[in-house]
């Protein structure tokens, strides 16, 4: 009966870890170096989820097939804050934003 209790826990916890890598592994099949051309007007609810249409100038495709110019829709109360301009490393997944970095 330990044993089947100690062979029960071990699986429990090898589970929970093989989920843990599972989710936290994000893939981003699309990248690419790009300079923001224009930031649209907001759309979307007034407050918490404003959003904003920011459109790219790909510059440079690292990953994937990224077409030369990305229109992408970004909370602008979000995490990540973009200005026109400035150019920026965009990771895309189905066309979503997945991950950006100002460069």
């Amino acid at each position: 009966m330990k044993k089947l209790l100690i062979l029960g826990l071990l699986s429990l916890f090898s589970l929970s870890s093989l989920a843990t890598v599972t989710i936290d592994h994000i893939d981003c099949p699309e990248q690419f170096e790009g300079k923001v051309r224009a930031i649209v007007d907001d759309f979307g609810p007034e407050k918490v989820m404003s959003f904003q249409k920011v459109v790219f100038d790909n510059l440079h495709t690292l990953k994937g097939e990224v077409p030369k110019h990305v229109s992408l829709d970004v909370l602008k109360n979000g995490p990540f804050a973009i200005e026109a301009g400035e150019e920026y490393r965009v990771q895309l997944n189905e066309g979503k934003l997945c991950w950006i970095e100002r460069l």
